[in-house]
Order: structure tokens, then C-alpha cells, then sequence
């Protein structure tokens, strides 16, 4: 029987217990990491021994037990074990139980565990946790939705290696599309869909759909447009979307996201006074297809283009809702033309790192909810290769080998050690060097980090896109590239600007570290017959290494060293407290997406 064959096989009703469980562990594993309510650092790991005499008969499988006694009258009782990877403790499994003099409950669903954790909290932060129990519903249902998608689409499909660049790209977007983040607990969930929409505009169904279109009066209308850019020729004319052409001479069209324009266009064209001025066109046009970032499309006729849009869609976090603010179209082409040239002054990074243009997008009357960013990926040298995004590597294939085992299969001779080493030795070298030389830290996440294999030298590159939220020291930048440091002045984030090297510090362990090579790591060891303690202790030599040579060069280390390889404890990302579980004002995060605590143990203090 093949992998497919034996997933079909499962029930759906086996499957929907699976998926309740996975969540509930899920949920189990972010709070404690992220230390919520304080339930670790103020909890007490005691041994099953010490139970209470009328819990131990429900401890039977368990040998180690946080109680967390601090809540509210209830004595939290939890099963966990010891653990290296992002946090110390993580969850054993069932039963978890509350204790109230001699009468012990059990507790046996996601609502009834965050119930225990907002007991004693005002209603205003209770309700928080309620909404998150009913995100944790809706995760189920969407991941046993995508389930049935991806059973239904492996059996149906094969990969053609020798297929073009966009169309291998698309391929492995959906297989990334099945995998869940790493860390938020939740992220099958993207609220605001129903079924129906997941159907429609989803990477883990990647069906083609149409664009609507509004007519913007040109004096609402901000465009960026350099001259070199040029502009997709498949851009509609007013004809195509069944408005008169003459309009063109005082309104310009712009896409909007078809789940947009039926749900909440209206609205927010009220709220903001331009119902009476913007026209929607009554034609649809230009077909296109979902990425795995959901909101960005790509049109099936000029596929080095991707246009990236709002969607009143909320993915890893109820607060992170998925607007285009007008600073982004502006300082994501900024950034990326730094990228560009600090990348072409080094020869180590010259010829391996790739680069998305950015620079072409619109916004009307500086509002989030209309406006597009245009992304063209550098088609000429993505020819006879293939694209494969970070989020897609542990993603499982139809054959049920891991996609990182497919691409070292083909391109690396089945070596899957070569191909890990070559990545690790890119993309340490890529973002160590941006660190220390020249202060930038890039939130280059798993679905922003692309790699590009070829069976032509070199046979691995890295493509980065979508680098509007990096972090960048002006000083830092000013003593190696004075040129750039104007540039850096005109961004329009100042968020993006850091005064100091923590900030770069703390990018580069949750995003590069922790998210694009643990997470990989903790993975890929059990598949190469290795433990991930042995493939630490090689990341910290290839650290070492790198940071010694860059100390030869000049630049300044001992923080690195520091932070990364002797303290004893790493930043890691809380986001599930900044996005979800407290309000903003209460975590002082500028950005739900750079919130950190400092509780990671640091997998990379290890020799062998």
C-alpha cells in the first residue's frame, strides 16, 4: 500500500480526533513557551510521586508535573517533559487536571484549558481568551478541510521536474500551504473564511479566480513607478473591466481581492468618503492564482509578477489582519535596493543571493484597505531552475518523502547532509554579514526565504522578497556604506530604524536561527540518521567560523558571540501573547510580530 493509499484509509472521524489533539498539544506547547500567566516561571515542576494522593490515579503515564497554583482557587495540574527545542518544557499529553481541595476535575478540551487561564482576569482580558478558544475551533475545521484537499490532490498529481520556474514555485507553495507554522498554534486557522473561501482563494487549493476592479479619481491616486519598471502588459484598460475608456483621463484602476470586494469593500469605502468617487467596474478581469502567502497573487498570463493585496483575512494572530499600509509599498522597494547593493559588493553573497523587485505599487489617500504592491521576481535567472520556498522543505509529498528529501534527491544525489550543509552555509554567511557589517536584520521568514536549486553552478541561491519590516542600525550602515545611509533616512516606518544591536540581535535568533534552521534541524536529524544535538553542534561551528572571519575582516563580534553562543538562554518570538492573548498596550510590542521573551534554552551551547 502507498502513502497516499494509507492516508485515504484513515476515517474522517479518527482524522477530526487527530486534529483535536494536535491543536490542543499545539496550544498546550505556546503557553507554556511563552510563559503565559506566568505558568512556568512561577509554576513548580514536581515528580509523580509527590501527586496528591487523588491525582495519581490519573497520572499513571506521566513522570514529571508543572502545577501552577497562582491562577485562581483551581490548582492547575500539567504532564510535561523536558525539552531543548525553542522552550524547556512542553507538553506530555492528557490527562491535565484542576484540583480545589479534594475535588479534581479533568480537563479534556482547548476551551476548558484556557478557561483555567483566564480565571481571575478582567473581563476585557478574559474575553481575549475566549475568542482564541473559538481561533482554536476554527483551526480544526479548516486543517480537516485542507486535509481532505491535500489527500484528494496527492493522489491526483506528480511532480514534473523539468516544468518552468513559476509553475515549480506554485507547486511547492502548495505543499508549503499544508504545513503548519512552527510556533503559532493556530495557524490553520485564517479567520474570516468560511469553507466556501478556502475553497476560493487558498494556496492549499490554488484555484484560479479574477481580480475586481475600482476606478480611483488620479488626484486620490499615489503610484510608484519608475521608469525602468515598466508594467505588466496584461494590466486591464477601462474597457476590459466594462467601464468607458475616456474615464481613463481622470481615474486609474486598481485590483481588488474578489473575498474584499463582496464581504467589506462598501464599508470601508464609507468609512472613509470615497463611496461617492470610486467606481467598481462591473467586469472582473485577470485571472490569477493564490500564493502561500494567501493575499499575494500571481496572473496566470505574466507569472514574474505578483501582486500583493489587501484581504480582510487574519492569519497567526487575531490582530494581524492583512492591510498594505502606504509606507510598505515605499520602504519594502527601499530596502530591497540596500539589499541590492550591499549584495553586490560582497563577492561571497554576489552571485548566490536573488532579489524581487519591489518598487511598483499604489495606495489611495494613504488608506490600507486599497491599494497593491507589484512584485517581479527576476525571471532571467530563475530560468531551468527550481524555486522552493523554507516553508516548504519539511512538507510532506505524495511519494511521503519530505520535500527537502526530494530536492537533495535530484539535485544533491540523495545527499541530504551536502544539501542541509549548503544552505546552512549560505544562509549563515547571507545574514551574519548583513548583522555585523552593515546592521541589517531581515524578518526573511520560512515563506519570505526562497531557495533556488539548478543543476547548473551555483547549484543553490537564495531569493528574498518582501523585506518592508527589517530592522536596520543607521550607524551601523553609515560607518561601512555611507551611500546607503540617505537611503535609510527616508524610510517611512521609523520602527524599521534601531539605535542599538539587540534589536538586530533578537531578528536574527527567531527569524533566521530558530524559525529558517532549527526548526529545519529538529526536522531533517531523524531523516539523515542523526540527533539534532549533532547538527547543533554543527551550526555552532559553522557560527564560529564565520564570526572568526569576520573579525579578521574588522568587524565588531563580541556581541554576537555573546547573545548566540554563551548565554545560556536565547530571545524568542511571543507571539501568541502580542497577536492574540493581550492587548498592545499592555505588551508596549510596536509590532505584534517582534514581541520576545528571553526563555528559548540555547540549542547552540553544545559540543560533540
Amino acid at each position: 500500500m502507498n502513502a497516499v493509499a494509507a492516508l485515504l484509509k484513515k476515517s474522517i472521524a479518527e482524522t477530526q480526533e487527530d486534529y483535536l489533539y494536535y491543536i490542543f498539544l499545539r496550544v498546550l506547547d505556546a503557553l507554556l513557551r511563552e510563559d503565559v500567566r506566568q505558568c512556568v516561571s512561577r509554576g513548580e515542576i514536581t515528580a509523580r510521586e509527590s501527586l496528591p494522593d487523588m491525582l495519581k490515579r490519573h497520572a499513571t503515564e506521566h513522570a514529571i508535573w508543572l502545577r501552577v497554583g497562582h491562577l485562581a482557587d483551581e490548582c492547575l495540574w500539567l504532564p510535561v517533559a523536558p525539552t531543548h527545542f525553542i522552550q524547556r518544557w512542553r507538553c506530555a499529553g492528557l490527562p491535565l487536571s484542576t484540583q480545589q481541595g479534594t475535588h479534581v476535575r479533568l480537563l479534556e478540551t482547548v476551551e476548558e484549558i484556557l478557561a483555567v487561564f483566564a480565571q481571575g482576569l478582567p473581563e476585557h482580558e478574559a474575553a481575549l481568551y475566549a475568542a482564541f478558544a473559538q481561533e482554536c475551533a476554527i483551526a480544526v475545521e479548516h486543517k480537516e478541510f485542507a486535509e481532505q484537499e491535500r489527500l484528494r490532490w496527492f493522489v491526483a498529481t506528480t511532480w514534473n521536474a523539468e516544468a518552468a520556474w513559476h509553475e515549480q514555485l506554485l507547486h511547492f507553495d502548495r505543499l508549503g500551504a499544508f504545513l503548519d507554522h512552527p510556533f503559532y498554534p493556530t495557524a490553520r486557522a485564517k479567520l474570516g473564511f468560511d469553507a466556501k473561501a478556502l475553497a476560493a482563494y487558498t494556496p492549499e487549493f490554488q484555484g484560479p479566480f479574477k481580480l475586481r476592479w475600482v476606478a480611483v479619481p488620479k488626484r486620490l491616486h499615489h503610484q510608484s513607478l519608475p521608469e525602468q519598471a515598466g508594467w505588466p502588459r496584461i494590466w486591464p484598460r477601462m474597457a476590459d473591466v466594462g467601464l468607458p475608456e475616456p474615464l481613463a483621463d481622470s481615474h486609474a484602476l486598481m485590483p481588488v481581492h474578489p473575498f474584499v470586494w463582496i464581504h467589506h469593500l462598501d464599508e470601508f469605502l464609507h468609512q472613509h468618503g470615497l463611496r461617492e468617487c470610486v467606481i467598481r467596474a462591473p467586469q472582473s478581469y485577470l485571472a490569477v492564482r493564490p500564493t502561500l502567502s494567501v493575499r499575494t497573487v500571481v496572473p496566470e498570463l505574466a507569472p514574474q509578477w505578483h501582486i500583493k493585496l489587501p484581504l480582510t483575512m487574519r492569519t497567526l494572530g487575531a490582530k494581524n489582519i492583512r492591510t498594505i499600509k502606504p509606507s510598505t509599498i515605499h520602504d519594502g522597494h527601499a530596502v530591497q535596493s540596500v539589499l541590492g547593493k550591499v549584495i553586490d559588493s560582497e563577492p561571497l553573497l554576489r552571485d548566490r543571493v536573488l532579489l524581487t523587485y519591489e518598487a511598483c505599487g499604489a495606495h489611495v489617500q494613504q488608506q490600507s484597505f486599497l491599494g497593491y504592491i507589484l512584485r517581479r521576481y527576476p525571471e532571467d535567472a530563475l530560468q531551468d531552475s527550481v524555486p522552493v520556498p523554507v516553508a516548504a522543505l519539511l512538507a510532506e509529498t505524495p511519494e511521503g518523502r519530505l520535500v527537502a528529501e526530494r530536492l537533495a534527491a535530484h539535485f544533491y544525489h540523495g545527499d541530504l547532509d551536502v544539501f542541509l550543509n549548503d544552505y546552512l552555509d549560505l544562509t549563515l554567511q547571507l545574514h551574519l554579514r548583513l548583522w555585523l557589517r552593515y546592521g541589517i536584520a531581515l524578518e526573511s521568514n520560512q515563506q519570505n526565504s526562497v531557495l533556488v536549486l539548478s543543476r547548473h553552478a551555483p547549484r543553490l541561491r537564495l531569493l528574498l522578497k518582501d523585506n518592508d519590516a527589517a530592522r536596520i542600525h543607521p550607524g551601523f550602515l553609515g560607518r561601512k556604506r555611507p551611500d546607503l545611509a540617505a537611503r535609510v533616512g527616508e524610510l517611512l516606518d521609523k520602527r524599521i530604524l534601531v539605535d542599538a544591536e539587540l534589536p538586530l540581535a533578537q531578528m536574527f535568533t527567531t527569524i533566521t536561527l530558530q524559525l529558517n534552521i532549527a526548526v529545519l534541524v529538529e526536522g531533517l536529524a531523524p531523516k539523515m540518521g542523526r540527533t539534532p544535538r549533532a547538527l547543533y553542534a554543527e551550526v555552532r561551528r559553522r557560527i564560529e567560523h564565520i564570526l572568526d572571519s569576520l573579525e579578521q575582516e574588522g568587524e565588531r563580534v563580541t556581541f554576537a558571540r555573546e547573545v548566540l553562543l554563551e548565554a545560556e538562554n536565547l530571545y524568542a518570538k511571543y507571539l501568541l501573547i502580542a497577536a492574540t492573548l493581550a492587548e498592545k498596550a499592555d505588551t508596549g510590542a510596536a509590532d505584534v510580530n517582534k514581541f520576545y521573551g528571553l526563555s528559548a534554552p540555547n540549542f547552540l551551547k553544545v559540543r560533540v
